[in-house]
């Protein structure tokens, strides 16, 4: 037992809360004096700094001093210290201990204002009714919660809360219809019924949350999340795939359909359905990247290595690069076994290289996967000429990409060939130059290209047979024929293309052109003879006979076959105009006097106009000089039915050509 002077010595050095509670306990229990016990607590309260410290002076003071206001001073004091619900909770549990249930309520209701998450005020629902046992008051917080609800989550958790506090199930079912209002996403429906079965095991009342998804979603995302939490939380196998399918149909990008398929097969392990969906993405793709994704992704999901493969071998259709080449390659054989397809894209591959650093590692895959001797020897030529010849291929690579037409390719490679010797760099760049060539004469310099480095005969008769069927112009065929004779030395085909010409041709000048050609370029004497038969007789008419009868003449000297197509000029001559054709034509040719008489013999018997008769006889003159023959022409034209209309021209024409002036004078004289 101390003494009032051995405890005021101890009031005097009380540093902490515990010191000053400490010492009020022994003044009330050793002197009975509670006025300066409270004294002394009070001095100890001002410098409390926490609910725990103010919690100890407020059960001093409702246990040593009995105090039950300043008990209710020191708890109130401690909740303006409370930094968050949990130390309001403890100073409201401390306040009940004591037996202050006003101060336990007015701290309670004080934590509801510190609240932040659903579960802060569940908690705090939950210690109103266990320290007090008012459950209206401890519906209060449950209210605030509902209020507060901004997500599913929240209203799933307030749904949980009012169960667990208050095994209200009308209450929870009606806060779970409240938060079918708020769902926006896929996610948000499908975890609304989640919610439900967890909480309620209510699967009618989740299916009507998804049913509402279903009107309500209009992306295919959205949908796709519902359908995968249809097979993962109803276990509704066939509601899942209905939900999937509709998701799908609203789709129109290639990585949606794929994320749906990826979906399909996780919830659902339905591959073949998810196979219909990774082919429906396929028509969507566009890029390569795109349709590498794809095939991973079927093959990894699936297994079907058919389709993957097929989508694989679809990569090179998306204008790749080399990397990119070797890549889908490597795939195609590692992971499809398809070794044919995978050599077609390193083949590819070869032809995009770009730099020495791409080639190395097209020509390391390519060493690795082929079995082709020739081809992976010319590989290892190829990466021999490059080490050699380093500063020149590093030049090549450059030009060939400023290249930007057939032409320019082709010049490069010719010099690739004439400075390394390397025909399979060259063979890439004039397969570049073909697939860049648009117009006819480009893809004709590649064919003389490719016959001079590369001596590709296969390669230069499909150039050739691609142009035949693109040809227009007459002049097209004779230049392939001439592409043909030179570079493959192939005189039956240049024949066959000769044969079809003139199977084309229409009009005598066709068969003449053709004829003087099939001469010309193939020598042959027998058939350009045969094709000339045919242009005599598609002759229909006086100047196209006697073309023919020239071209035969000067092209094979066969007079007689000329003097037959003169004959037929000569039958078809009418009028004045077709004999001045025929015999200006005849008289050109010394092998053709005869032809010229005739000629003049034929008009003679055939013109009956003064004008044609005057013409005819000067005709006469120039080609025979024949005086007499002329003078019986003039007089035949004097005696025509329309010879006084024309007898002043017919009398120049004595005068002046016939050179008779006294006839001309007497005739004068008459009229």
């Amino acid at each position: 037992m101390s003494t009032k002077a051995e405890l005021e010595e101890k009031a005097e050095g009380c540093d902490t809360s515990e010191d000053y509670v400490g010492v009020a306990r022994e003044i009330v229990q050793d002197l009975s004096d509670k006025d300066w016990a409270a004294e002394l607590l009070d001095e100890g309260a001002e410098w409390a700094q926490t609910t725990e410290e103010l919690i100890l002076f407020a059960k001093c003071a409702a246990e040593a001093l009995e105090d039950s206001e300043k008990t209710k001073q020191y708890l109130l004091q401690a909740k303006d210290f409370a930094m968050n619900v949990d130390d309001l909770v403890n100073l409201a549990g401390a306040a009940a201990e004591i037996g202050d249930t006003d101060a336990t309520a007015e701290i309670l209701t004080a934590a509801q204002g510190k609240c932040t998450k659903i579960a802060d005020f569940f908690a705090l629902s939950k210690n109103i009714k266990t320290l007090l046992s008012d459950d209206d008051l401890a519906g209060k917080p449950v209210e605030a919660a509902i209020e507060k609800c901004k997500s599913v989550a929240d209203f799933i958790d307030c749904a949980k809360g009012v169960l667990e506090a208050f095994e209200d199930r009308d209450r929870a079912k009606t806060i779970l219809a409240d938060a079918a209002e708020k769902c926006k996403t896929g996610k948000d429906y499908a975890e609304l019924a989640k919610g439900i079965v967890a909480a309620l095991d209510d699967v009618g009342a989740a299916r009507e949350i998804f049913s509402k998804g279903e009107t309500a979603l209009e992306s295919g995302q959205e949908l796709t999340a519902l359908a995968a939490a249809a097979a993962t939380d109803l276990k509704d196998t066939d509601y899942a795939k209905q939900l999937y399918r509709r998701a799908a149909d609203k789709m129109e990008k290639a990585e949606e359909l794929m994320a749906l398929a990826k979906s399909l097969v996780e919830s659902l392990e339905d591959k073949a359905l998810a196979l219909d969906v990774y082919q429906n993405a396929e028509s969507r793709c566009t890029t390569f990247d795109q349709y590498a994704k794809l095939a991973k992704a079927i093959l990894s999901d699936t297994g079907d290595t058919a389709a993957a493969g097929a989508v694989y071998q679809k990569t090179a259709g998306a204008n790749p690069n080399a990397k990119q080449l070797v890549q889908v390659a490597e795939a195609m054989a590692a992971d499809i076994q398809d070794q044919t397809a995978a050599m077609e894209l390193l083949k590819q591959a070869e032809m995009v290289v770009k730099s020495n650093d791409e080639f190395n590692k097209t020509a390391e895959a390519i060493l690795k996967h082929a079995d082709d001797p020739a081809w992976t020897e010319a590989v290892k030529d190829q990466q021999a000429k490059r080490e050699t010849h380093k500063a020149l291929y590093d030049d090549f690579i450059i030009r060939e990409g400023e290249c930007q037409t057939a032409g320019a390719l082709i010049k490069l490679g010719r010099e690739v060939v004439a400075q390394t010797g390397d025909k399979h760099y060259a063979r890439k760049l004039y397969g570049k130059a073909e697939k860049m060539s648009n117009y006819f004469p480009e893809f004709l310099k590649v064919a003389d290209a490719v016959a001079a480095d590369l001596q590709d005969f296969d390669w230069i008769r499909t150039i050739y047979t691609a142009q035949l069927e693109k040809c227009v112009e007459e002049m097209d065929y004779h230049r392939i024929v001439d592409g043909v004779l030179a570079n493959l030395s192939e005189l039956d085909w240049a024949k066959t293309i000769y044969a079809g010409l003139e199977a084309r041709c229409e009009g005598a000048a066709d068969y003449v052109r053709l004829a003087r050609v099939v001469l010309d370029k193939l020598g042959d004497e027998g058939w350009a003879g045969q094709i000339f038969d045919k242009a005599q007789q598609a002759c229909d008419s006086t100047t196209s006979c006697t073309s023919v009868a020239i071209a035969l003449q000067d092209s094979l000297g066969d007079t007689d076959r000329a003097r037959a197509a003169f004959t037929k000029a000569e039958s078809l001559s009418t009028g004045i105009q077709d004999y001045d054709a025929l015999l200006r034509t005849a008289a050109r040719r010394s092998e053709f006097t005869d032809v010229v008489r005739q000629g003049l013999e034929a008009a003679e018997g055939k013109l009956s106009d003064a004008l044609d008769l005057k013409h005819l006889a000067e005709c006469v003159l120039n080609y025979t000089d024949d005086r007499q023959w002329a003078q019986r022409l003039y007089q035949n034209a004097l005696e025509a039915p329309n010879a006084n209309r024309r007898r002043s021209d017919i009398i120049l024409s004595i005068k002046n050509r016939l050179k008779d002036k006294a006839w001309a004078s007497k005739l004068s004289r008459q009229v």
